[in-house]
């Protein structure tokens, strides 16, 4: 299948390589997305809009007649949206202890269990599926896969250097510590400088 390229990115080229320039003026503008498509900023491609009961991050990534509301595409009601979220709102404050007391419902169950898949915006790594964790990736944060054997990693010395990535990388997996590369023995093509500076998960 092939996608089309929709974020805004400039491409120059110099002493025959491409330099990608990323257009921070423009972060929201996206280009030659179809009416049946929306720009995936993870993947920076035009994908097939969500339909109903999808999970979304924002309205224009729901199929035509439908909106993004808490994060599932459901079809819009033009006449009676305003009044019933106002009305849903209200209930919900006034029986709040009471629906406290109640077992979950069939249907909070389902959107409890469809948890986002890689690419999909995410808040915290809970709201992505088995395997996935919640990292930065530009301006927002996406379901990305959490690191197997041999990946590159990153070491964080202190805590909170997340927060300093533009492209935040998972950790590595269960049993797997992200440790300075060790080159072959006789493999002079990679400085030790070079080696100490390249992580990757291995195993513990």
């Amino acid at each position: 299948m092939i996608y089309h390229l929709c974020l805004p990115i400039t491409i120059h080229q110099s002493n025959n390589s491409f330099i990608f320039i990323w257009n921070s003026d423009l972060p929201h503008l996206h280009y030659h997305c179809g009416g049946d498509e929306f720009c995936n900023d993870a993947r920076g491609a035009c994908l097939p809009c969500r339909k109903n009961r999808k999970r979304c991050a924002r309205d224009s990534m729901c199929c035509a007649g439908n909106r993004c509301s808490n994060g599932v595409c459901q079809a819009s009601d033009i006449d009676g949206t305003d009044a019933s979220l106002t009305t849903s709102w209200h209930t919900h404050n006034n029986t709040m202890a009471h629906q406290a007391k109640k077992p979950p419902s069939a249907h909070s169950n389902q959107l409890h269990a469809d948890k986002g898949q890689e690419g999909d915006a995410c808040l915290r790594s809970a709201d992505c599926s088995e395997g996935l964790c919640c990292a930065r990736h530009f301006w927002s944060r996406i379901c990305k896969p959490v690191l197997t054997v041999g990946q590159v990693c990153t070491r964080h010395r202190r805590k909170g250097n997340h927060g300093l990535e533009l492209f935040q990388r998972c950790d590595c997996g269960e049993g797997l510590a992200c440790r300075p590369e060790k080159g072959e023995k006789g493999d002079h093509t990679v400085s030790r400088t070079a080696a100490r500076n390249l992580h990757t998960c291995q195993r513990r």
